[in-house]
């Protein structure tokens, strides 16, 4: 009688077959090693280096690189009722999934809707209000009433919420509603979304850039606006933030003034034209060795 095995073992060697308990003893390739019996860390020169552990053996087949095992055996009848079984099953699967999908699909607005209720959006008509200006000084008041941070969008409410300046942004704009998975996928222009609805909502900056490029500029009246660490190559810098006039310089720095820096404080700024850069409609002028004095 020919004797048969699942088609998951249809490389297998059958060695021998217990008809009464219809069961085969089979070997095959251990599927750990690929059949070598070591576990290769990499490839030398065509050469197998193994894992320094116990010269790479394989645990699972010992080194041999075979593994073998009892499994279930079929007669050709049986192997046949078999594979009629493991198709309905398939079959059965495949219905229940496309009912899954169908429903999904059906019930797409709802599950859209419900969702954005639990995100606190006005679900007939959701808007992104996005928070313009610096937030970073102000992000944990932001939080504290109920702002969220997404890398792309920054920081933004879901409602609006008095007492900042605001960008509304459609939230059908930066999302794409996924149905088969009941949820919302960020769109790949979200970030150039955001920044355009920023500059559009800002009032128009009468910042200019100061100075030339590596001009030693002297004292300067201006106000600290600002003054938070930063992570970078050369160690943690501090970003110092001023206001001249209308125009907005900057200073990195890895050193600390030699006078008290307070926030809202008058000095008198020298410093050395490094580079003019631009961030949402407002010209920012980047200073380097600078010397600060009261004033």
């Amino acid at each position: 009688m020919k004797w048969m095995v699942a088609p998951s073992y249809k490389y297998a060697e059958i060695v021998k077959v217990d008809e009464e308990n219809h069961k085969a003893y089979i070997k095959e390739k251990c599927d750990r090693c690929c059949g070598h019996g070591i576990i290769a860390s990499r490839i030398e020169n065509g050469y197998i280096v193994p894992i320094p552990v116990d010269g790479g053996v394989c645990y699972k087949c010992g080194g041999s690189g075979v593994v073998s095992k009892w499994v279930k055996a079929y007669t050709e009848k049986e192997y046949a009722q078999y594979l009629r079984a493991q198709e309905r099953a398939r079959e059965r699967k495949r219905e229940k999934e496309e009912a899954r999908l169908q429903e999904l699909k059906d019930n797409s607005e709802a599950n859209k809707k419900n969702l954005l209720g639990k995100w606190g959006y006005n679900v007939e008509n959701p808007t992104i209000y996005l928070v313009i200006g610096n937030t970073y000084e102000i992000k944990e008041e932001l939080k504290t009433r109920g702002g969220r941070y997404n890398p792309a969008l920054n920081w933004y409410f879901t409602n609006k919420v008095e007492g900042y300046v605001l960008a509304e942004v459609p939230f059908d704009d930066v999302y794409e509603w996924r149905p088969m998975v009941k949820s919302f996928e960020l769109k790949e222009n979200a970030k150039d979304v955001a920044a355009a609805a920023r500059i559009s909502a800002m009032p128009e900056s009468k910042s200019e850039w100061i100075g030339t490029l590596k001009e030693r500029m002297r004292d300067l009246a201006v106000i600290l606006t600002g003054a938070r660490e930063c992570s970078s190559l050369y160690g943690i810098s501090t970003l110092y933030t001023f206001d001249y006039g209308d125009s907005k310089l900057i200073w990195f720095t890895t050193s600390i003034p030699k006078v008290e820096m307070v926030v809202g404080h008058s000095y008198l700024l020298t410093g050395t034209v490094k580079k003019f850069d631009e961030r949402d409609g407002v010209k920012i002028t980047q200073l380097n060795r600078c010397i600060l004095k009261e004033n």
